[in-house]
């Protein structure tokens, strides 16, 4: 019989061992490859690590992007808390797309509380999160906890590959337990259905750098309080600073915390944990925020290298989870913006993208109102102008219409 081009032999399953030895070729290339981007820089105080990552992943179809991106960016180990609660059926199974990684040397997979119904509350987060820190971070020399759309990006001389040695060499020469790093949030780029591209080519814009920082520090000197604070063992009132541009270096965590209105929809019905969030806040993390919207120039070298790692690895691996149930989605009746978010799902369901030109071009308000910067886009300004009767205008490949 045939199965796409492969010729299966019933009498000695010849074809099947040459596609096995194909697959292991394949992961051992995939290996290869993510061992050449790992730092090379050994701890200076005798430990396991340089650099680690302490993150909780649940539902996140970008975890690969996420390991690749800040690995390149030159830390030396990823731990993995897996919530996924694929042991009750729910969730995604990220166990294969972290396989190459662990068997690399830059990622540790710990499954936890796999086999529950229930969503985690963020005060059993903070209890993994400190665990991780405890148990694992001690093993390096620094250690930062962020969560998986969160990515580490520190630029010296033009140059953002490899990088973060360079910068705790830097911090090592100041009496500094920890240092806090600012976000960057990338703006959304106006989107209602989910891109099939990385986050990096997705969302090239910034929308805002925040005043909200994660902390970077030595896990030995530094009491951490999860998510945001730091104080130094022992000097408990010494303040942990916030570290941002200097020496012509840039720095900052990029926060895909706003991405597509099909992708928040989606999280709404995985559950989302700790608490709701409206599409608006979403879109531009609050109501209150209108974004600035400019190009965050990336490095040559960090954009070649991770550009080119992840598409070799695409080619050799899988690097998408497999999804398994839905949990039952949030109670969104209860909401006052229950409405718009049935009205999104149903233009996510047509494949409708929102027409940000026509709609400015029919409310000339709407624009004005944007060059005053009391909304970031159209699309802002209609969710926030729906409940009192605003039209959107919606387009697919085909056509363009106003409704």
């Amino acid at each position: 019989m045939v199965i796409g081009a492969i010729l299966i032999d019933k009498r000695d399953g010849s074809s099947q061992k040459l596609s096995s030895v194909k697959l292991q070729s394949n992961f051992d290339e995939a290996v290869k490859l993510i061992s050449r981007l790992r730092s090379n820089y050994s701890s200076i105080h005798g430990l396991r690590y340089r650099s680690m990552i302490c993150t909780i992943a649940r539902n996140n179809p970008h975890i690969a992007e996420f390991l690749l991106r800040n690995i390149i960016s030159g830390f030396s180990h990823i731990v993995v808390y897996d919530n996924n609660r694929i042991l009750a059926g729910y969730d995604s199974n990220i166990s294969t797309v972290l396989e190459p990684f662990i068997a690399a040397g830059v990622v540790t997979h710990v499954p936890w509380q796999q086999n529950t119904t229930k969503l985690l509350q963020f005060k059993y987060q903070q209890t993994q999160a400190k665990e991780c820190i405890t148990k694992y971070g001690i093993h390096a020399d620094w250690v930062a906890y962020i969560d998986t759309d969160e990515f580490f990006y520190f630029e010296k001389q033009n140059v953002a590959a490899n990088t973060l040695n360079d910068l705790l060499v830097e911090l090592e020469q100041h009496p500094l337990c920890a240092i806090g790093i600012r976000w960057i949030y990338m703006y959304g780029e106006g989107r209602m259905l989910r891109p099939n591209r990385t986050l990096f080519e997705s969302y090239p814009r910034i929308c805002k750098t925040g005043l909200q920082k994660k902390v970077l520090g030595r896990a030995s000197k530094t009491v951490f309080h999860i998510p945001h604070g730091a104080t130094c063992k022992n000097t408990s009132n010494q303040i942990v600073m916030t570290w941002a541009r200097r020496n012509n270096a840039k720095i900052g965590l990029i926060h895909y915390y706003s991405r597509s209105v099909e992708e928040f929809l989606i999280k709404v019905d995985q559950g989302f944990p700790p608490y709701m969030v409206s599409p608006i806040q979403y879109y531009t993390y609050t109501e209150k925020v209108v974004c600035d919207i400019m190009e965050f120039n990336y490095s040559q070298d960090y954009r070649r290298i991770f550009i080119n790692a992840y598409k070799q690895l695409k080619m050799l691996y899988s690097l998408t989870p497999i999804d398994l149930l839905p949990s039952s989605g949030l109670n969104l009746n209860q909401t006052s913006f229950h409405a718009l978010s049935m009205h999104l799902q149903y233009r996510c369901a047509k494949k409708q993208e929102f027409d940000n030109e026509r709609y400015l071009t029919i409310n000339p308000g709407a624009k004005e109102a944007i060059r005053n910067r009391t909304y970031t886009d159209g699309l802002h300004h209609f969710m926030a102008t729906f409940s009192s009767g605003a039209k959107g205008c919606w387009k697919t490949d085909t056509y363009s219409i106003c409704e």
